[in-house]
């Protein structure tokens, strides 16, 4: 009871603390950079943009900003448009930010997208777009009060190839438009046109849903930008049937009102809100949901709490990463038992191949189930008496002799390494076991997932040697995974299969050899063992009842290889990306890792 009474207490206090400095949040200017994108050189045309920019311009020039318009701005102009902008601000003024065109996300970060991007492959994408969390940091380090509105997550035909082809044709479905940020500053509001997973529509007028409804409610008598920005949400979720939801992310502790002159209205004083702690408990869920977005935490949300918008994004959200898992978990279709699997683009060329195998033609073993691999799946499953769905299952996984994983037990975590806050999963995530998996190492990036009841992560550290990552290990409560059976071996690669980063790679000229690095495991010789290949045990003490060592593997090329190491060879200079690493080899002391496997009992 006291613990809620201070609750209350710190609420009442807060909102005081905001009513008493709203008079002063304005003692500085009101400064505002406006972009708008329409012409790009390989990413056609966005008509409304550079119009919703001059729009949303003169509205503000309205309101008394002194406003920069920028349009059809390449990557230099883009960065010197943020650069000239961050030089004007100073600590007492309001700045915001406004964008409109092509905007994307790679591997959870933003960028808004220059208009000479072509964006070939993932490493061009730093040098021909601008970073999204760079413009905000710039302007809200400086600023008393920062605004940043982002219209940018309308269709994009470079993004959504260069996400394909990264992710896979089902992952890039979750990574269109744009990604939740977190912000640093308690003076900071970031409004998206649109929800994560959603594309933003350009509009069929002269100007876009999202900016038109900024346009029409922002400056409404009296409205403080909290709850202005409802109204826009409204209005834009109606002009398209509910297609496209705007977000806002905001850590305003100062009140804002565009209409400058009705900040203050007099009125008779009167009796504070009551406090909705539902709501708020369901708004930090939210957040939280939104920085962790993992199918896993949005199906927690949803159970947590089942009404409401912020229910009804969770739906959206998770329909995106699991089509219908929502609406259909009793009686899941055949095409819904295929998305549950962790069928990546290695694992999905496995398939055909197994396929192919049996007489079974798929055509090019590419990774994409197309109307030829369907039809060999059909035609597979009539052979084998499984029911002829056309969709992957595992049945047909059993009877092929291919492992998969359900999502139940599998992978839990997004499927690229990324930094997780211990404090995002508290009051949404049941499983005691993540927790000790997100406080191991907090700070470094890793996924992590579930297989037979035990938890496992793989975590990423630059140079890491075998001593050091057995440290870690047993100092979050785990060890380095000790590996009993072709299943759990293929589950482990599957976690750390899809991310380049868990990898070191060289080109020896000297053997004409390609080589790549993967995670450590749990994998020890004893010291006085006389052969490469005896002697082998896991740290926990269990012998070695199962083995994948590459072919030739062990070798003690060097006196003291006594660790076990995810790892691959190719004769030639080879492209690493091509190597798939699915077996171990024994390494020394002095060697190194990107990343190491620590398994949760």
């Amino acid at each position: 009871m006291m613990l809620m009474w201070l609750r209350w207490l710190s609420l009442f206090l807060l909102s005081m603390i905001g009513s008493f400095d709203a008079a002063s949040a304005e003692s500085g200017r009101r400064l505002a950079l406006v972009i708008g994108n329409s012409i790009y050189e390989t990413a056609g045309t966005l008509p409304n943009a550079a119009r919703d920019a001059r729009a949303f311009g003169a509205f503000l020039s309205n309101q008394g900003f002194d406003v920069d318009i920028v349009v059809d701005a390449d990557r230099s102009r883009l960065a010197e448009a943020v650069t000239r902008f961050s030089r004007k601000i100073t600590a007492d003024d309001v700045a915001l930010f406004y964008y409109a065109g092509h905007g994307m996300q790679l591997r959870g970060e933003n960028y808004l997208v220059a208009t000479n991007a072509r964006l070939a492959n993932e490493f061009d994408v730093a040098a021909e777009a601008l970073a999204l969390d760079d413009v905000v940091r710039a302007i809200e380090t400086k600023a008393k009060i920062t605004l940043i509105f982002l219209d940018a997550c309308r269709n994009n035909p470079l993004a959504n190839r260069l996400n394909e082809e990264i992710e896979g044709a089902a992952r890039s479905l979750a990574t269109r438009g744009l990604a939740p940020i977190e912000t640093e500053s308690a003076g900071t509001m970031v409004a998206f046109a649109a929800a994560p997973g959603q594309v933003a529509a350009d509009g069929r007028g002269e100007n876009s849903p999202f900016t038109a409804a900024l346009v029409n409610h922002l400056a409404s008598p009296g409205i403080e930008i909290g709850t202005a920005f409802k109204r826009v949400i409204r209005d834009v979720r109606t002009a398209t049937e509910g297609k496209q939801s705007p977000q806002i992310l905001s850590s305003l502790s100062l009140e804002f009102y565009f209409a400058r002159a009705l900040q203050q209205p007099e009125q008779a004083p009167v009796a504070a809100p009551a406090i909705d702690l539902q709501a708020i408990e369901m708004e930090a869920d939210f957040q939280k949901a939104l920085r962790i977005n993992t199918p896993r935490i949005w199906t927690f949300f949803l159970a947590k709490h089942r009404s409401g918008e912020k229910a009804d994004v969770a739906r959206q959200m998770l329909s995106v990463m699991q089509p219908n898992s929502v609406a259909s978990l009793l009686f899941p279709t055949p095409e819904q038992r295929e998305t549950e699997l962790t069928l990546d683009k290695t694992k999905r060329s496995e398939i055909q191949l197994a396929l192919a195998a049996r007489g079974f033609g798929t055509g090019n073993a590419d990774g994409v189930f197309g109307a030829q691999t369907r039809k060999a799946i059909t035609d597979y499953q009539k052979s084998a008496g499984i029911a002829d769905t056309g969709y992957f299952n595992e049945p047909t996984a059993k009877a092929l002799g291919v492992n998969v994983f359900r999502a139940a037990d599998g992978l839990y975590s997004s499927p690229l390494a990324r930094q997780y806050q211990p404090k995002d999963f508290i009051g949404l995530e049941t499983d005691p076991r993540v927790l000790k998996v997100i406080e191991c190492d907090s700070w470094q990036e890793k996924v992590y997932g579930s297989f037979q009841g035990h938890m496992y992560a793989v975590i990423r550290a630059q140079s890491t040697a075998w001593k050091s990552a057995n440290a870690t290990a047993r100092h979050c409560g785990g060890h380095l995974a000790t590996i009993t059976s072709k299943e759990e071996n293929d589950f482990i690669i599957s976690l750390f299969s899809k991310d380049e980063r868990f990898f070191d790679s060289e080109y020896e000229a000297s053997s004409n050899g390609t080589y790549k690095f993967g995670p450590w495991i749990g994998l020890i010789q004893n010291e006085n063992a006389r052969e490469p290949r005896e002697g082998w045990r896991w740290v926990t003490g269990e012998g070695m009842t199962f083995a994948k060592w590459l072919q030739g593997m062990p070798n003690e090329h060097k006196q003291g290889d006594d660790f076990g190491m995810y790892y691959a060879n190719a004769l030639g200079k080879r492209d690493p990306k091509e190597l798939r690493v699915d077996s171990w080899d024994d390494m020394g002391p002095s060697n190194s890792s990107h990343s190491f496997v620590i398994e949760f009992e």
